[in-house]
């Protein structure tokens, strides 16, 4: 699994070293309806598990995320407003998903997205997530990638945030 670094940089948690110097991480937090926005938190503690995995096709970009987690989704004509779908309900369902970089364009693009293949039992690394944040998840590995907002847990997640209370 990817992350967004404060660098506006891809960082691979697969390969993450024993011992990390100031390794933040991008979130944007929703847990508080009168205040969305975007945090850098340091990355002090990683999840480890193993789950079943889906590879998703977001605008021509695949990612692998895990099976149980979740995605941000939107309408084409209000794409300011987000959703929260399991990944599990995407397939052939013709959802589109805001595709944006938090530090160089607030806009989002639509993308649609869908799943591709499955995978059985991968070993998982992510950090871990306070409940009312998503994670902002590179889908490109080059520098100011796009990314995709995911959650392990959507029960804290309102259900629709408005984007443009953050751009």
């Amino acid at each position: 699994m990817n992350i967004l670094t404060i660098e506006n940089n891809v960082y691979d948690l697969d390969s993450v070293p024993d011992q990390v110097n100031d390794l933040r991480y991008c979130i944007l937090d929703v847990s508080d309806p009168e205040f969305y926005d975007y945090y850098w938190l340091e990355l002090i503690f990683l999840e480890s598990f193993y789950s079943p995995a889906v590879v998703l096709n977001i605008g021509g970009n695949e990612i692998k995320m895990p099976m149980d987690w979740s995605i941000a989704i939107c309408d084409d004509d209000y794409h300011t407003e987000i959703e929260i779908v399991p990944l599990t309900s995407l397939n052939n369902r013709g959802f589109k998903t805001p595709v944006f970089n938090p530090m160089n364009n607030k806009i989002p693009l639509i993308e649609e997205v869908f799943i591709t293949n499955y995978y059985q039992d991968i070993k998982w690394f992510f950090p871990k997530l306070k409940p009312g944040h998503l994670l902002v998840t590179p889908i490109e590995q080059k520098s100011v990638p796009k990314s995709v907002l995911f959650v392990k847990e959507a029960n804290k997640i309102p259900e629709v945030v408005h984007l443009s209370d953050v751009m």
